[in-house]
């Protein structure tokens, strides 16, 4: 009997040992697994983002900025694969010359799709990362195994670096958000020990009872544990079969269009990349926007289905690429005659073909790009869409010998020295002096922007205006301007006035950002809005609103360049302007054109009988301001009379 205790505790002590061995094992091994299997699913992650956003795509976007729609749509595609793969995120990134790194896409959270809040868009800067550059130089995967925390949750990292045909660098990165890789391991190893614990108690009485069943038990045990290892393994294999074809049925669904089941631009790169084409065709629907605003969105999107539809029927499998355009490759060797003839074929049959609106028929009309270069590309077919439209015409060729991708990439780099230039405070303004034709005397001053660049030159808005209108960093600029007039003339005097164009008064944030900023410096009673008449005023609505807000307020408003657009009595009628700027091309042939001369006296005849001030632009010379002064113009502005300048606060 008492060897038997000795035997039992011996056992005992031996199990309790061996308890411990299996969870530093189990501990160890589990911790193994957990790392790879992390591993492979940000490895697997990167490489099926690289089927969505791979060389093209970044040529692409880093030649032509996408769209706010494409934009979207890229958010969306990476969102879903990220979801399927089961990662936090995927991105894309590039190395400017700077050395800053900035996202060129991004997947999102699901709140963020779908609030459309805190969204990654294209070429946001990314914070500095030695890992992510460190892949980009050295052409060589970088595993970032530190499991870092940021405020979004505990992160692995997988950063594969590619190269486009062009020579362009990129990386596509996945994040994985992990817990505690200890904590997971820990837990399976006590798992495991309690288990075996739990065994142990309860086999111990028929240990002690059946010793001599003993073997047959441990060899039905060994049974049971190969038989639930053989389910696991088979579970196992089921889960990554069902896996791989979720994210087969994912990428399907990523290349096809969902309003009109066509392939989708995804689906046009993937063809391009696989195959030779000898063209590739544009179609833009012209005034498709108003066509959305007049009938509705839905109507628009059946009339999508209809042209896509209408476009099968001609035997081409077209693509849409987004919002209101379509592609299709041609794969025989064609002409550029006889791509032109078949290009304007399709826009005759378009323009007899009626599409239905309701119980009513439209006729749609196209803008048409194509590309016949030996490399087809679709950022070249993009270029000469958009030289169609600048040119007011139905199709244009790409010529690689127009140089307009150097003019993009200039119009780029611009955009990059605006943006630096907006969050560096280097945006200002300089004030031209207004003076009266009577007394001589400065009583107001135009507002008139300034870049600095990083060299302390001063950059004049015909240098980088235009080029902002075309960004999202436009009303930016506007309300600086806002902003350092309204602090300026806060503590003096005299008038000022501020140029807005009809995009700055169909925005309501930058007419909030007015209405605020005058009231809370207490200019609203000095200030003057110059509206570009050159422009054309085509939304009467829009603009009257916008003048009887501000005169609610005690602005004034001001005709800009008044001469130079579609002017007529009836406009400065309708819109209860204060002043009339005539612009410089009148002003400065006055002296010799009798026929300025003639425009100029019935401008300044009406405008006094209206009770309407005048103001000459562009006076260079005394001979200049003696003669307006003459015909009773009522203000003067040019160099004549005063260069802009700043201005202290």
């Amino acid at each position: 009997m008492q060897l038997d205790a000795k035997k039992f505790f011996f056992a005992f002590f031996f199990f309790i040992a061996t308890l411990i061995t299996l969870g530093y094992y189990h501990f160890n091994h589990e911790q193994t697994l957990i790392n790879q299997n992390i591993n492979t699913t940000l490895e697997q992650a990167v490489k099926s983002a690289s089927i969505l956003i791979g060389d093209r795509y970044q040529e692409k976007v880093l030649t032509v900025p996408p769209s706010a729609v494409d934009d979207a749509d890229t958010i969306n595609a990476l969102t879903s694969l990220a979801h399927t793969q089961g990662v936090e995120y995927l991105y894309s990134l590039v190395l400017d010359n700077t050395g800053k790194l900035h996202f060129t896409s991004s997947s999102a959270r699901n709140h963020g799709v779908t609030s459309g809040q805190n969204l990654t868009h294209f070429f946001d800067v990314y914070p500095t990362n030695p890992e992510i550059i460190k892949a980009l130089k050295n052409n060589a995967i970088v595993w970032d195994t530190k499991d870092n925390s940021d405020q979004t949750g505990k992160f692995r990292s997988l950063y594969i670096p590619y190269t486009t045909p062009s020579g362009l660098h990129y990386v596509i990165g996945a994040d994985i958000e992990v817990g505690s890789i200890k904590k997971l391991s820990n837990a399976a190893a006590f798992k495991s020990i309690a288990t075996s614990f739990i065994i142990f108690l309860g086999a111990l009485p028929f240990l002690l009872i059946y010793r001599n069943t003993l073997q047959g038990t441990a060899t039905f045990l060994r049974a049971k544990v190969r038989s639930a290892t053989d389910e696991l393994r088979e579970v196992n294999e089921i889960l990554e079969t069902k896996v791989e074809e979720k994210t087969k049925q994912l990428i399907s669904q990523s290349f096809e269009d969902p309003l009109t089941q066509l392939p989708n631009r995804h689906r046009l790169q993937y063809d391009m990349d696989r195959h030779s084409y000898k063209a590739l065709i544009i179609i833009n629907l012209q005034n498709f926007r108003e066509i959305n605003d007049f009938f509705g969105f839905a109507i628009g999107d059946n009339l999508l289905k209809q042209m896509g539809h209408w476009l099968q029927t001609l035997d081409f499998s077209p693509y849409r690429l987004s919002g209101d355009e379509f592609a299709i490759l041609i794969e025989e060797e064609l002409t550029q005659d006889a791509l032109e003839t078949l290009c304007e074929r399709l826009i005759h049959r378009l323009m007899d073909h009626p599409f239905s609106v309701g119980e009513e028929s439209v006729s749609l009309s196209v803008t048409i790009g194509i590309d016949a270069e030996p490399e087809v590309s679709l950022t070249h077919a993009d270029i000469a869409l958009h030289q169609a439209k600048e040119n007011s015409t139905h199709i244009a060729f790409y010529n690689g010998e127009s140089h307009i991708e150097e003019q993009y990439k200039a119009n780029i780099a611009l955009t990059s020295t605006i943006h630096k230039a907006l969050n560096a405070g280097r945006i200002t303004c300089f004030y031209q002096p207004i003076v009266s034709t009577q007394t001589g005397r400065i009583e107001k001053y135009e507002t008139l922007v300034r870049m600095i660049d990083e060299s302390a030159n001063i950059i004049p808005p015909l240098d980088f205006l235009k080029t902002a209108q075309k960004t999202r960093l436009y009303p930016q600029i506007t309300r600086t301007v806002i902003e350092h007039a309204c602090n300026t003339f806060q503590k003096r005097n005299e008038e000022f006035s501020i140029n807005l164009s009809i995009r700055d008064i169909l925005d309501p944030g930058t007419v909030r950002f007015i209405e605020e900023t005058i009231v809370q410096t207490d200019t609203a009673h000095r200030i003057v809005f110059e509206i570009l008449e050159s422009e054309g005023i085509d939304n009467f609505d829009a603009v009257t609103h916008f003048i009887h807000r501000m005169k609610k307020l005690g602005s004034k408003i001001a005709i800009d360049d008044y001469g130079t657009g579609y002017s007529s009595l009836e406009n400065i009628l309708r819109l209860d302007v204060d002043y009339i700027k005539i612009d410089g091309s009148l002003i400065r042939n006055i002296n010799t054109d009798p026929k300025h001369a003639i425009v100029l006296n019935s401008i300044a005849d009406f405008a006094s009988k209206l009770g309407i001030k005048t103001i000459a632009e562009y006076v260079e010379s005394e001979e200049i301001f003696n003669h307006i002064k003459n015909i009773d113009i009522t203000y003067s502005q040019g160099y004549y009379t005063g260069k802009p300048t700043a201005l202290s606060i």
